[in-house]
């Protein structure tokens, strides 16, 4: 057996089996549940070999005859994309479908975040007093119009590295489901364009098709904030998080909240 990495409590061993996942953390293991609701909805998975209440062994993407590990290179290929897209259409239509049967409020939303001590800590760290002022009024309405969007299983944390493509590229989906959960769809759309080329990502959202234009409003909100907080709680202020700093500087933020409003 070969440690391939450990992180947060998180190690991943090849053995001669397959890829061993040890989650030493209640927290995390919560990727075991999501994998039986996902193989329960008809979700494309990795195979999962067996399970106990801490670990998965699940397929080794290295000696898999169907599936090859994702290549930055994937990220731009509109055929993949269209892919991808394929598998993010069947996890929300299955979700939504899921969520009127099940009650989703027991798996994490990223918007778990936005309670008013943490913004009132936001706003300390990150000084804007227009925008912290008039979220802080219509905080209520805000969390209102959050909760009345759809929800659905949400995927939350694509990359190239956490994807499986067919050999043949006519197929993809995700692992790794530690930051899986519920949300709104539009959330998971905007995560993956992000990342993908304007050709791929062009590819992406003609193949998955209508989107809600409710989502995309709150989005631009909820996804900065949620962002800024998770920001924050880096020692280093990270690049990536440079463009939701200024979406707040520039009135972007206001702005989106008066839209709501």
């Amino acid at each position: 057996m070969i440690k391939l990495r450990e992180k947060d409590g998180i190690a991943v061993y090849r053995t001669d089996e397959g890829v061993l996942k040890v989650f030493e953390h209640e927290e995390h293991r919560r990727e075991i549940k999501f994998y039986g609701i996902l193989q329960r909805c008809g979700v494309p998975t990795l195979r999962v070999l067996t399970q106990t209440e801490d670990s998965l062994l699940l397929e080794d993407l290295a000696h898999s005859t169907q599936w090859r590990l994702g290549q930055a290179q994937d990220l731009d290929n509109p055929e993949i994309a269209r892919a991808i897209a394929a598998w993010y259409r069947l996890l929300h239509k299955a979700g939504r479908e899921y969520s009127a049967l099940h009650a989703l409020h027991a798996l994490p939303a990223e918007t778990d975040v936005l309670t008013l001590t943490n913004l009132r800590m936001l706003a300390e760290k990150f000084p804007c007093e227009t925008f912290w002022q008039a979220l802080f009024a219509h905080y209520d309405v805000f969390r209102a119009k959050l909760a009345a969007l759809s929800q659905t299983l949400t995927y939350n944390d694509f990359y190239y590295t956490n994807l499986a493509v067919a050999r043949d590229n006519s197929a993809a989906l995700m692992f790794d489901y530690n930051l899986a959960g519920r949300g709104y769809a539009y959330g998971d759309v905007r995560n993956v364009c992000w990342s993908l080329s304007p050709r791929a990502a062009e590819a992406f959202r003609e193949a998955y098709g209508t989107i809600n234009l409710t989502e995309q409003s709150m989005d631009v909100l909820a996804c900065n904030v949620v962002g800024l907080w998770t920001a924050a709680q880096r020692e280093r202020f990270p690049a990536w998080a440079e463009p939701m700093r200024e979406s707040l500087a520039n009135g972007t933020l206001l702005r989106a909240l008066e839209g709501l409003l």
